[in-house]
C-alpha cells in the first residue's frame, strides 16, 4: 500500500493526474459558481425590510470567506 501511495504522490505522476484533472475540476466549480449565484440571485426571495439590497450577501459573504481563507494560507505559507 505504501509503495502503491508513495508511486502515485510522485511529482512526475502526481503533475499528470492533475494535469488531467485540472479542467475537470475547472469545468464543475464554474458551473457550480454559476448555478449558485443564479440561485442566489434570481430565486432568492427578497427581504421583507431590506428588499432587493439583501441579495448582495449572496455575493459578499462567499467572497469575504474566501479573503479570509486566502489571507489565513499566505500567514500559513509564511
Amino acid at each position: 500500500m505504501w509503495k502503491t501511495l508513495h508511486q502515485l504522490a510522485a511529482p512526475p505522476r502526481l503533475y499528470q493526474i492533475c494535469g488531467r484533472l485540472v479542467p475537470w475540476l475547472a469545468a464543475a466549480g464554474i458551473i457550480a459558481l454559476a448555478t449558485g449565484w443564479g440561485r442566489g440571485f434570481g430565486f432568492a426571495p427578497a427581504d421583507y425590510q431590506q428588499g432587493e439590497s439583501y441579495r448582495i450577501m449572496y455575493l459578499h459573504v462567499p467572497a469575504a470567506i474566501w479573503s479570509m481563507g486566502i489571507y489565513a494560507a499566505m500567514a500559513v505559507a509564511a
